[in-house]
C-alpha cells in the first residue's frame, strides 16, 4: 500500500490508486465536473477507465460517452482492470453511448449499440441520451461515474463554437451538482487554443494533466499532475509518475525524471 495512502472519505470518489488519491486529497468530490488534459503521445485513459471500474466494482453507476474509440476498445481495457462491461450493461449499471459509429448521422451507418448520438455539436442530445440512459433508476439515489472521451471531438465538431461546448459542460456541471455525480472528460489540450483551455479549466472543478516522459531507462512514462481543484489551492502542482506494464498502471518512484 501506498504509505501516506488517505483513507476514503465521504463526499469524495477515489480512483483506487493510491499515490493518485494522495495528492488529490482523498479522491474527485461528488458532484464534480474533471477535466483530463493530456498531450500528444501521454496516455490518458487508463487512468480515466480505473475510475470507472472503481465505482462499478463498489455497485456505482456508469456511462461512456465514447467519440474516438468503439466499445471493444473499452471493453478490452475494463477487464484488464477486472470490469466485465458485457454483464454490467446487461443488468443497466454501465451505460454505452456511442458517439463514435456515426456521430453526424450522415451516413446510412447504424450503431448495434441502444443508445447512439447522431449529432455531436448538439449539446441539447448530449445531455438528453446521458438522462435518458439512466430512466431506470430515476428515483434511486444512485451516483454515477461518467466519462466522456473526448471532449476535444465535440469542439471540432462545435467549431470551436463556446457555446455548444459551454452548454455541453454547464448541464452536467448543474445534473452532478443535483445527484452527486461525477463526470471526467479528456482533452486533447494541446490541439486547443490556450485561452479556450484555460476557460474550460475555469469551470471544471478538478483539472489534471497527464503528460508524457520517460524513465532512466527510456522505457515510455506518464506524468499526473493537479492543475487545481476548487477548494483545494494547496494541492496545485501535485503530481505522481506511472508506468503501464502489461496492462497494469504502476508507480514509479525515482526522482528527475524529466
Amino acid at each position: 500500500m501506498f504509505p501516506n495512502a488517505v483513507q476514503p472519505q465521504k463526499n469524495l470518489l477515489p480512483f483506487g490508486i493510491p499515490s493518485l488519491d494522495e495528492i488529490l486529497g482523498g479522491g474527485i468530490p461528488t458532484g464534480s465536473i474533471v477535466l483530463i488534459e493530456d498531450e500528444i503521445g501521454a496516455e490518458a485513459n487508463p487512468f480515466i477507465l480505473q475510475f470507472l471500474a472503481e465505482g462499478l466494482k463498489a455497485g456505482q453507476y456508469g456511462y461512456i460517452m465514447a467519440t474516438e474509440h468503439p466499445y471493444q476498445y473499452f471493453a478490452e481495457m475494463l477487464s484488464g482492470i477486472g470490469v466485465n462491461t458485457d454483464m454490467l450493461k446487461a443488468t443497466g449499471r454501465l451505460k454505452y453511448i456511442d458517439a463514435f459509429s456515426n456521430p453526424f448521422g450522415y451516413t446510412d451507418l447504424r450503431s448495434e449499440h441502444d443508445l447512439a448520438v447522431r449529432n455531436i455539436s448538439q449539446p441539447r442530445e448530449l445531455n438528453e441520451i446521458i438522462r435518458r440512459a439512466f430512466l431506470h433508476v430515476r428515483d434511486q439515489n444512485v451516483i454515477k461515474r461518467g466519462i466522456v472521451s473526448s471532449l476535444s471531438s465535440i469542439i471540432y465538431a462545435a467549431d470551436e463554437s463556446k457555446k455548444t461546448i459551454f452548454s455541453f459542460l454547464q448541464n452536467r456541471l448543474a445534473s452532478n451538482k443535483l445527484d452527486g455525480s461525477v463526470t471526467l472528460f479528456s482533452l486533447h489540450y494541446d490541439a486547443h487554443p490556450r485561452l479556450l483551455v484555460k476557460a474550460m479549466e475555469h469551470l471544471s472543478d478538478v483539472t489534471i494533466r497527464v503528460k508524457k516522459g520517460f524513465t532512466k531507462e527510456e522505457r515510455p512514462l506518464n506524468e499526473v499532475q493537479v492543475i487545481n481543484i476548487k477548494g483545494k489551492p494547496e494541492l496545485a502542482g501535485e503530481s505522481v509518475q506511472f508506468e503501464f506494464i502489461s496492462g497494469k498502471i504502476i508507480p514509479y518512484y525515482e526522482e528527475n525524471l524529466f
